[in-house]
């Protein structure tokens, strides 16, 4: 109770620091290297044509693997080498992606609102561009595996009866066959990244992109500032009467 006496009694210093932290908060406001983040959107989606129905794991399994390759070294090394910064994780760990629905945000934060913006226009083409490829090979990898079953039904059926129609009579034949197609399939699948054939990847949208600040504004530094004179204010008066009780 006597400390709040204390601090009404002297308002005038309160207002004082309040106005004195309000300034000096404005002033680190103008000084400070400010902070820019740039972000560009790219869309994903399911064919269920391929997939079926498919309950909400199974579809964030499928869209988490594009954060995968969308978000992975060898993607972001190509960014970080233009982006002049010294060390790849210093640079990595200004990027950020975030998905809604089936949108991925790619977020870039730097000190320069034109290098970001440069940056994550590079990063949207280049995990763009390697969505695409992984997904061709996913194609290709689809297509062996229909090869090979086939292959697969050719020997099953021959077992229990003649040769079917449109299978080699050379069983030697069919099995090395089926060897290229299980090879094939494994080097698809490691060049896809595990992506599905089921996941499109939307068209560039180079219009999208937006630059905003990423620090705090001039007003909510000013008032920062002015808090923190207050708390200042509330300190005094309660190390005043420890010291007078003393």
């Amino acid at each position: 109770m006597k400390q709040i006496e204390s601090f009404i009694r002297h308002w005038q210093r309160a207002v004082l620091l309040m106005i004195l932290g309000g300034v000096i908060g404005y002033i680190l406001w103008m000084f400070l290297p400010q902070q820019y983040t740039a972000i560009t959107r790219l869309a994903v989606s399911i064919d269920y044509n391929r997939t079926g129905k498919l309950d909400d794991l199974e579809e964030d399994r499928l869209l988490g693997i594009t954060e995968d390759i969308i978000h992975s070294r060898a993607v972001m090394e190509q960014v970080w080498q233009h982006s002049g910064e010294a060390d790849y994780q210093t640079f990595f760990d200004h990027t950020l992606t975030t998905r809604t629905n089936e949108t991925w945000s790619l977020a870039i934060t730097g000190s320069e609102p034109e290098t970001v913006g440069r940056l994550s226009m590079l990063w949207l083409d280049t995990a763009h561009a390697s969505l695409q490829e992984a997904r061709e090979h996913a194609v290709l990898a689809e297509a062996y595996q229909n090869h090979l079953d086939g292959l697969s039904r050719c020997i099953q059926e021959s077992i229990r009866t003649a040769v079917p129609a449109g299978c080699s009579e050379n069983e030697e034949e069919t099995f090395r066959r089926i060897g290229e197609y299980t090879q094939a399939i494994q080097n698809e699948q490691e060049l896809s990244h595990g992506l599905s054939a089921a996941v499109l990847i939307g068209q560039k949208n180079t219009g999208q992109l937006e630059i905003r600040p990423a620090s705090r504004n001039a007003a909510a530094d000013t008032l920062f500032g002015a808090l923190t004179g207050l708390l200042i204010s509330f300190a005094l008066v309660w190390f005043e009467k420890n010291g007078n009780e003393k």
